[in-house]
């Protein structure tokens, strides 16, 4: 009888793991979240995340580039294609589509960096795109990007650890420094505030950069 009880107490925690999260419901779908991402959080123009450069608008040098990648998250949910894992997660759509997690990035550089995961590079490591005046370094499926967007990474990748409670990729503390070294701006603020008035939810990380303390791992 006792082993049933732990059988069914372990159930219970397994299944009870996803109601933990909650998330944005209100774009439930990828295409659609980077016709808003473009027409409406970035209508007036912005800043690439990867490089800082400026643009004006939706081009074809520009990618809608998310933080937590497609790959990273069909890993952490161990489902292939994107209707295995909608049946098998059902916030799955909501997940891709959730802007807080995406940024834009030149198309070039988005190349390097989707299959990629964040890391610290060796200080002798050069930018594989000097040419382009983007200090973002790259080496062996590890990219490190430029001081002033680690803070931005880390506080996306926070925030969907903690809403949809997906794995932290990487290393918590590394995230831990970005996010202090690199805290909030006014631009990564004023981008919340769009961003809950298009799917209602807000990054707690920015609003409330202490939180982060309270992280501890996976």
């Amino acid at each position: 009888m006792r082993a049933v009880i732990i059988a069914l107490g372990c159930l219970a925690t397994t299944f009870s793991l996803p109601t933990l999260a909650s998330g944005q419901n209100q774009i439930a779908d990828a295409k659609a979240a980077t016709r808003i991402f473009w027409n409406q959080l970035y209508s007036q123009g912005g800043t690439s995340l990867y490089c800082g450069q400026t643009f004006a608008g939706e081009s074809g040098q520009l990618k809608v580039s998310p933080i937590y990648s497609s790959k990273q998250l069909k890993s952490a949910l161990r489902c292939i294609t994107n209707r295995q894992c909608s049946i098998m997660t059902p916030t799955y759509p909501y997940m891709t589509a959730d802007l807080h997690n995406l940024y834009p990035a030149l198309s070039r550089v988005e190349l390097a960096r989707r299959n990629a995961q964040f890391g610290e590079l060796d200080a002798s490591v050069p930018s594989k795109f000097e040419d382009i005046g983007c200090d973002m370094k790259t080496s062996f499926q590890l990219v490190e990007p430029r001081d002033e967007a680690k803070g931005n990474i880390a506080r996306a990748i926070f925030y969907m650890h903690i809403e949809y409670g997906l794995p932290i990729v990487g290393q918590l503390q590394m995230y831990k420094s970005w996010h202090q070294m690199d805290p909030p701006d006014a631009e990564e603020r004023a981008r919340n505030d769009r961003i809950e008035s298009l799917q209602g939810t807000r990054n707690r990380y920015i609003d409330d950069p202490a939180l982060a303390e309270q992280l501890t791992g996976n």
